[in-house]
């Protein structure tokens, strides 16, 4: 029998260190979900995960670029550790250029100049205490707040009160349909007060955003002036999550108002 090349090892080293990077990452994540250990201990494995898809990468290429003649097995094995560490790359380079085009903040709402309140819901302590542009000349002379809705209104200028053909305890109730529908824990409803608080979990780290409706009356009683609140418990940038869940919620609770 044809005693296997040497490569061989090196072979199995791209595979182990390609798919090992996938399966470090997916641990870490799905870890801080299960509160295994904190949502910030599970960014790090998934950072020192990238670590090593890049190690696997550069020792793949070498392995092919070297060794691609030298059987079957060893091409394969190299082939896999190279896919796996492309792939996961590939996904984190996509998360990488959806932070980079949204504003690092984690406060959205669909109205700047009065945002619901939580009540129930504690709203983080440090809210707006790392905002960007602290210290830079175009932001001269702003406070925290200043900045946030300068940025806010240039990324997420689309979000803006809906008005509904409801009266507010039948828009209230509406709304806690609607995100009883999107998977929302709800944590209080308060029909005489305009007002809904819930809870939504995403992704495998199982991140917990906060989620404040508030329901005015329009001219009248007849209508509903409704305004939306979604902030992020951890993190500096939500990479635009809060954003689009605000969208989406207000697409689904037009889409089942009364036409007015």
């Amino acid at each position: 029998m044809e005693k296997p090349h040497g490569s061989i090892w090196l072979a199995r080293l791209c595979l182990l260190l390609g798919a090992g990077s996938v399966v470090m990452a997916l641990v870490g994540a799905i870890g801080a979900g299960q509160d295994w250990w904190g949502k910030l201990e599970g960014l790090s494995v998934v950072m020192a995960a990238v670590v090593v898809a890049l190690v696997a990468l550069l020792f793949s290429l070498i392995v092919l670029l070297l060794y691609r003649k030298k059987g079957t097995a060893i091409r394969n094995m190299t082939l896999i550790g190279l896919v796996c560490s492309l792939g996961f790359l590939g996904v984190i380079g996509y998360w990488v250029n959806v932070g980079r085009s949204v504003p690092q903040i984690h406060d959205i709402t669909t109205n700047l100049d009065n945002p619901p309140e939580f009540r129930v819901l504690k709203l983080r302590p440090d809210d707006f205490a790392d905002v960007p542009g602290r210290g830079e000349a175009k932001y001269a002379g702003m406070d925290a707040m200043e900045r946030w809705k300068l940025l806010h209104g240039a990324a997420y200028g689309d979000l803006r009160t809906v008005t509904v053909a409801l009266p507010v305890e039948k828009a209230v109730a509406l709304a806690e349909q609607v995100a009883r529908k999107r998977g929302w824990d709800i944590a209080a409803v308060r029909p005489d007060e305009g007002r809904l608080e819930a809870v939504d979990t995403v992704s495998l780290f199982r991140f917990k955003d906060d989620v404040v409706v508030r329901v005015q009356p329009g001219p009248g009683g007849l209508t509903s002036q409704i305004d939306v609140r979604s902030v992020s418990r951890v993190g500096r940038s939500d990479l635009g999550v809060n954003a689009k869940r605000i969208r989406g919620f207000l697409k689904d609770l037009k889409a089942a108002a009364p036409r007015g």
